[in-house]
Formats: C-alpha cells, sequence, structure tokens
C-alpha cells in the first residue's frame, strides 16, 4: 500500500482562507496585516497567532463598549416609548 502526501497548507494559505465577512473591516485588515507580514518572512505559525491575538483584543473591547452603549440607548428609547416603565 503506497499512501500519497497529503499537502501541507502553508501559514498564507491557512490565514487566507479565514472566512470573513466582507462587511467586517476590522477583521479583514487584521487578516490583511498579517499576510503581509507572513509575505516578509514572518510565517512562523506561533507568531502569527501572536500578531493576531492583540488586534482581535482590541476589537474586542471595542465590541464591548459598543454594546453596553447601545444596551443603554435601546434602554432610554424604552422608557422614552412607555414613560410607566
Amino acid at each position: 500500500m503506497s499512501e500519497e502526501a497529503v499537502p501541507v497548507p502553508t501559514v498564507a494559505e491557512v490565514v487566507g482562507s479565514w472566512n470573513v465577512p466582507d462587511e467586517a473591516v476590522v477583521a479583514t485588515r487584521i487578516r490583511k496585516n498579517i499576510l503581509v507580514a507572513i509575505q516578509r518572512g514572518f510565517d512562523d505559525p506561533q507568531l502569527v497567532a501572536d500578531l493576531a491575538v492583540g488586534p482581535l483584543v482590541m476589537a474586542l473591547g471595542k465590541l464591548e463598549v459598543e454594546l453596553a452603549d447601545a444596551r443603554r440607548r435601546i434602554e432610554q428609547l424604552e422608557r422614552s416609548v412607555d414613560p410607566g416603565n
């Protein structure tokens, strides 16, 4: 029995395959920046993970703040529609 070699994707192929919605501007920017870093020789998988974590944490923090603000605005609108609450 011969074993066929399964091609191992490159780090750039893996990053390029990340399914990021077109509307996700920040995630798209993070992916593009990581691909640029890989093209410049920073292609160690651990380094790529490290490069992704910082921007992801910042984006998550921004999302949390915006979500909390949206909740406050929804509560204000609900109170204005039903002043009895």
